[in-house]
């Protein structure tokens, strides 16, 4: 009989590498119901400024039976509970892109999450394999109410790369007609500032994330990666935020110069440095285009830098910005490039860059 017993089971978290294929469908193993309380302490962890997301009252005059969940939580919780059963085995999420709000989400709402693979490729090296995905998020009733595209790094797959990446079925332009339909008429207090091309904003709001912070989210979201919260694996200045809380942050600070928004849309954000808890997070902005969608309505298109570790109006106030960074730069190395050679003050301080839309009420 034997005296001790070694450790002989492990089970595996995240995409099979050996199963994967172009159109595969991955089914979240969460059904997460979202309470009041939830909506709470999400608005007082994430700055927010939408009518829709802050004011029940608005809602009701809207036609909409309760606030809607936060256009920022929803893409948080898209992506987390992709994780267990896909994100898990990946080495780098590079990008998000077409992150839509489809359809209003309210509090009591029990959401679950479908992936579907839509390219495998190799890397130039072919040391490594890039995925695109889609995630849609759907309600109890089978409505999909957030959808996006995700860009990861997985280990190379073997025998995939003839993949067509596959155009999504899901646009938000029938939420954001509904939207402006109901909206036209109503008087919105709010105080408006004008932008055009070109313009350059530097963002008052600095915030960090928390160590708590950081692990209520990541444990909330069903985010299995132990990078964001094992501290015994970890060494405290080593534990990251996740990508998507960094992105709804940075685009939450930017936000209170656009109030108030009626609806925003990521179109591409990708990360250049990490953000570790207990980093302060903050924001500039650069106006690629401002869109007169009819009398009374514009669309902001914006070109977003998040920042750590400084205080942003008082510490980049007298910097001059290299003109190539508001051209179309696609990549990280991009980026720290441009600042290596152009801006060296701030190199390794940009930590994600997000082009998006606002769309608001201008009078």
């Amino acid at each position: 009989m034997q005296d001790y017993i070694r450790p002989n089971k492990k089970v595996n978290y995240g995409l099979d590498l050996s199963k994967v294929a172009v159109g595969q469908e991955i089914i979240s193993q969460f059904n997460i119901t979202v309470d009041e309380s939830i909506h709470s302490l999400w608005s007082g962890f994430m700055p927010t400024s939408s009518y829709t997301e802050n004011s029940r009252e608005f809602a009701g005059i809207l036609g909409f039976h309760e606030l809607f969940l936060p256009y920022g939580f929803l893409l948080n919780l898209t992506l987390s509970l992709g994780v267990e059963d896909f994100a898990h085995s990946s080495l780098l999420h590079l990008e998000i892109r077409n992150a839509l709000y489809l359809n209003p989400a309210f509090a009591g709402d029990t959401l679950t999450c479908e992936i579907t693979i839509k390219s495998v490729q190799p890397t130039s090296n072919n040391r490594y394999s890039i995925i695109v995905s889609e995630h849609v998020l759907s309600n109890q009733k089978g409505e999909p109410v957030f959808s996006l595209d995700r860009v990861t790094l997985f280990p190379f797959i073997e025998g995939c790369g003839s993949g067509i990446e596959g155009k999504s079925n899901f646009k938000n332009h029938h939420f954001k007609e509904k939207i402006l339909a109901r909206v036209r008429g109503i008087e919105l207090r709010n105080k408006i500032s004008d932008f055009e091309h070109g313009d350059l904003l530097l963002h008052p709001f600095v915030r960090p994330v928390g160590k708590s912070e950081n692990l209520y989210w990541a444990t909330y979201f069903k985010n299995t990666h132990p990078i964001h919260y094992n501290y015994q694996r970890y060494k405290p200045g080593e534990i990251v935020v996740s990508g998507g809380i960094v992105v709804s942050m940075v685009l939450s600070i930017a936000s209170r110069e656009f109030r108030q928004l009626l609806s925003p849309e990521i179109v591409r954000a990708f990360h250049v440095v990490p953000v570790v808890a207990e980093d302060r997070i903050g924001a500039f902005s650069f106006v690629k285009e401002v869109v007169q969608l009819m009398p009374g309505f514009e669309e902001l298109v914006l070109l977003t830098f998040g920042v750590r570790n400084i205080d942003t109006e008082m510490d980049l106030g007298d910097i001059s910005f290299p003109k190539e960074l508001f051209d179309d730069v696609q990549r990280p190395s991009e980026v720290e490039k441009i600042l290596e050679e152009k801006c060296p003050s701030l190199h390794g301080i940009i930590c994600c860059v997000a082009e998006w839309k606002v769309l608001r009420k201008v009078e």
